[in-house]
């Protein structure tokens, strides 16, 4: 697959180039400070952020974006459960980075996109979304149910969003390109 400039491939799914329509996009998992000092040390990512001022009403979020290929199935509970946990990790261990970057922990070693400062200041809306490529819109809540159980303490602080996605439901929210358009 012949992927344009900007645009990121992950989980068999070509995400669109976030550098246009006022977004920018940091590719956490692929940062230095990811690789090099954090992963180490237990830490887990999403594959990228993304903040959007693009929104409806000139809503500004903050996006965690994770990409599965597929999910455990669910009527094995200990494995689907071990997968809501991995999942819950990754979201609220990408957001104490991005947290830590902002509040200075690097020593100025990690540069942020400018928005993401902006945001920090303004404080708008959080949102982790899990893109699953191949999942059916039924499972899709059940996924995001067990998600937010399992950061209900998190979410009470945080005051964040959950979106699952299949691969067609992240088309029709712009994270996605089809793959007519590849």
């Amino acid at each position: 697959m012949q992927v344009p400039p900007g645009d990121m491939v992950f989980s068999d799914m070509r995400f669109r180039d976030f550098g246009a329509d006022n977004c920018d996009c940091y590719r956490i998992e692929d940062s230095n400070l990811y690789r090099k000092s954090l992963r180490h040390l237990g830490y887990k990512s999403v594959e990228f952020v993304v903040y959007n001022s693009s929104g409806r009403a000139g809503e500004s979020m903050l996006i965690f974006v994770e990409a599965k290929t597929t999910l455990r199935p669910q009527n094995s509970k200990s494995r689907f459960s071990d997968e809501i946990a991995d999942i819950s990790q990754k979201f609220m261990d990408s957001l104490q980075i991005i947290c830590g970057i902002w509040h200075g922990g690097r020593k100025g070693k990690t540069q942020l996109p400018a928005n993401f400062a902006q945001f920090y200041e303004s404080g708008k809306k959080i949102v982790f979304a899990l893109v699953v490529k191949n999942s059916e819109k039924r499972e899709l809540l059940t996924v995001a149910d067990a998600i937010y159980r399992k950061l209900l303490k998190e979410r009470r602080l945080w005051k964040f969003d959950v979106k699952v996605l299949n691969e067609e439901l992240s088309q029709k929210e712009n994270l996605v390109l089809a793959e007519d358009s590849i």
